[in-house]
């Protein structure tokens, strides 16, 4: 049984006190330095994004951490669905991998409320003088779209959001947890159930979750496949942290059934997720690159100008080094490798979410950004931890399909 140890607990709690630290110093340095600097409306416009600084390291974070434990959520449902043996004995980790759903959305849904009572200046459209015709700021194309993005109706999505993933999680954890105790079929096809509709419902959800919470920071801008590129980055992400999880836990012997068999079938996943982030990625590009639509390619133009072309550099940690890495069959059972390449993917991928999200607010990576990934990540790791403890000998033993998971082997190993 798996011990969430007082040095462990300790570290954790002092990597959030330093990123705290941090928030707060950047915070305090940037009031002291700009507060006599505002003679101009250039100067203010700047002002406000700037002061957007902390708030908006603090929502890339929050997004990133919670998007891991959704992908998490969703590659356990996958796995319930088709009914896979292979993935059985891992089931219980992607559940507490999955266990900051509650947290992440509470926080992201404080922070949207922080933009609704403008206390926060991230998202853009929320200025009711762009709806006005009578106003100097009116602007015609996001006053177009007023029936989708007006604040009653995009905190209540966001609600549903919040709610209905962390119902899901909630649900899938205690039928699971029923599971092992009474090794009841009813259980087991109730598990199966709840499965296929949370993968319907989250198909949907997520499609909607990605353009509020990330594409109206934008609204001039628009893409179809977005959402869809999103949801590929939750997967990656999800099954990458539930690939080092599973690796530290086998290496300090509290998961011994947990062998190569086991880790080449997770890494095929892996191999084949960031291919998928991948294809999304260029079949973006592509679309923008030969239509050469202004509004679109601004996208691109904007991220280019900013980060130096961080738009293509993040293909090394997302795709060139996972390709290279996880393309031969042995190196997908090395576990050395796969923890590496796992690592390398959860700092693209964070890589790509602040891409996403950071250029449309108008900031550049500094101490704010490493402080609040050092706190929210710290918090992450402290749920994870803490729930991991619950894992013992009986886990996933309910399920019918735990012995062939037990013994499962690779047939060409």
């Amino acid at each position: 049984m798996y011990k969430f140890s007082k040095i462990n607990r300790k570290i954790i709690i002092l990597i959030m006190i330093i990123g705290f630290i941090l928030i707060f110093l950047d915070k305090t340095f940037f009031e002291k330095k700009n507060k006599n600097f505002l003679n101009s409306n250039i100067e203010k416009i700047k002002y406000e994004e700037k002061k957007n600084n902390p708030w908006t390291g603090l929502y890339i974070s929050i997004f990133y951490f919670t998007s891991i434990s959704l992908g998490s959520l969703f590659f356990l449902g996958i796995q319930n669905v088709s009914k896979s043996g292979w993935s059985v004995i891992l089931h219980p980790i992607m559940e507490k991998v999955a266990s900051f759903i509650p947290y992440g959305c509470f926080m992201i849904f404080i922070i949207l409320l922080l933009n609704t009572i403008n206390f926060i200046h991230m998202f853009h459209w929320m200025d009711s003088n762009l709806f006005d015709p009578n106003s100097v700021k009116y602007d015609k194309i996001i006053a177009s779209k007023k029936l989708f993005l007006n604040i009653p109706f995009f905190l209540i999505r966001s609600i549903i959001y919040g709610f209905v993933c962390s119902f899901f999680y909630s649900k899938i954890k205690k039928i699971s947890y029923s599971l092992d105790k009474t090794h009841s079929l009813n259980d087991y096809k109730k598990l199966n159930f709840i499965s296929v509709i949370f993968i319907i419902f989250f198909s949907i959800i997520s499609i909607f979750m990605a353009w509020d919470w990330i594409m109206s920071l934008n609204p001039h801008w628009f893409s179809t496949l977005f959402s869809w590129y999103v949801l590929s980055s939750y997967i990656v992400t999800g099954i990458g942290t539930v690939t080092i999880i599973a690796i530290y836990l086998n290496q300090k012997g509290f998961l011994p059934w947990f062998k190569k068999s086991h880790l080449h079938d997770l890494s095929k996943y892996l191999f084949s997720s960031s291919l998928l982030w991948s294809y999304l990625w260029f079949s973006q590009f592509l679309l923008y690159w030969y239509g050469n639509v202004p509004e679109e390619i601004s996208y691109f133009l904007k991220r280019e100008e900013m980060y130096n072309s961080i738009h293509f550099w993040m293909l090394i940690p997302n795709f060139i080094i996972p390709f290279l890495g996880l393309i031969s069959s042995k190196n997908k059972a090395n576990h050395k490798i796969v923890f590496t390449v796992s690592l390398i993917l959860l700092i693209g991928h964070y890589i790509d979410i602040y891409n996403l999200i950071a250029p449309d607010v108008g900031i550049k990576f500094g101490i704010s950004e490493i402080g609040s990934l050092l706190l929210i990540g710290g918090f992450f790791s402290y749920i994870l931890f803490s729930n991991l403890e619950e894992l013992n000998s009986a886990s996933s033993t309910g399920n019918p399909f735990f012995q062939e998971s037990k013994k499962y082997k690779y047939p060409y190993m």
